[in-house]
Parts: structure tokens; C-alpha cells; sequence
């Protein structure tokens, strides 16, 4: 099948119906057909941002270099540091 200007090709789906319309209700958007694109274009993203977060955990995970997160260790030892002080 020939593809359009925007790159998309018809495909033929097996999906339910019921499905489909609350997909396009959630999303508010005029077409079911707009609505699966938009979740198939979410879950492309969302499976490529897992890919990287994982190569980000193998490496040692983030660094926290300004010690803003809750998480930080850093904080989380100053500030026990500090009350032990009193």
C-alpha cells in the first residue's frame, strides 16, 4: 500500500470497538482513527524512554549534583547530621 504525505499507511486491526471509542473520548480528539495513532505513537515513546532509562541503570543511574531530589542521599545524610548535632 502507498504511503501519503504524512507517512501513514492503511492497516487493517482487530481491536474492539467499545475500546476505540473510549480511546477517542479520553483523548478528545474528532476520528478513531486519530486516537489510535496517538496511542501507538505513545506507546513507540514510551518503550523508547524504558530502553534508555534502563541503559541509564546499567551505567549507575542518574547523579543528583545539585541535591534537590527526595531521594538524594547526600540531603537525606546532612540533614540526619544536623539532628544528631543538636
Amino acid at each position: 500500500m502507498q504511503q501519503n504525505k504524512r507517512g501513514y499507511i492503511r492497516k487493517n486491526l482487530v481491536v474492539s470497538p467499545m475500546s476505540i471509542k473510549e480511546l477517542q473520548r479520553l483523548l478528545r480528539v474528532d476520528s478513531e482513527s486519530q486516537a489510535v495513532r496517538i496511542a501507538v505513537e505513545d506507546r513507540v515513546l514510551a518503550e523508547k524512554l524504558a530502553v534508555t532509562a534502563d541503559r541509564i541503570a546499567k551505567r549507575g543511574g542518574l547523579v543528583d549534583v545539585f541535591e534537590k531530589s527526595a531521594g538524594s542521599r547526600r540531603k537525606r545524610l546532612g540533614s540526619a547530621h544536623r539532628r544528631a548535632g543538636r
